[in-house]
């Protein structure tokens, strides 16, 4: 789950380039490749299947809600702070 997503510009050698190309399949980001190739650092919420029973499935989905409103409430404030 990505709660804030970031850009980074990196500098690679020509080789490198080429060879992340190389792998590169069609309709993937380079960040998509990179993140295939050496393994999100980020787990799915399938990795979790058949960990969770009972409430505890729906207090994770509540918990989960509740965060994404405290990010977008977050986000307007910044822009408002900017104003």
């Amino acid at each position: 789950m990505h709660r804030c997503m970031g850009t980074k510009t990196i500098s690679l050698e020509d080789s490198a380039y080429s060879r992340l190309k190389a792998v590169k399949r069609p309709g993937e980001s380079f960040s998509d490749v990179v993140n295939r190739v050496l393994g999100s650092s980020e787990p799915s919420f399938l990795d979790f299947r058949g960990l969770l029973h009972g409430g505890s499935c729906d207090r994770l989905a509540e918990t989960v809600a509740r965060m994404k409103l405290e990010d977008i409430r977050a986000q307007r404030a910044r822009i408002v702070q900017k104003r």
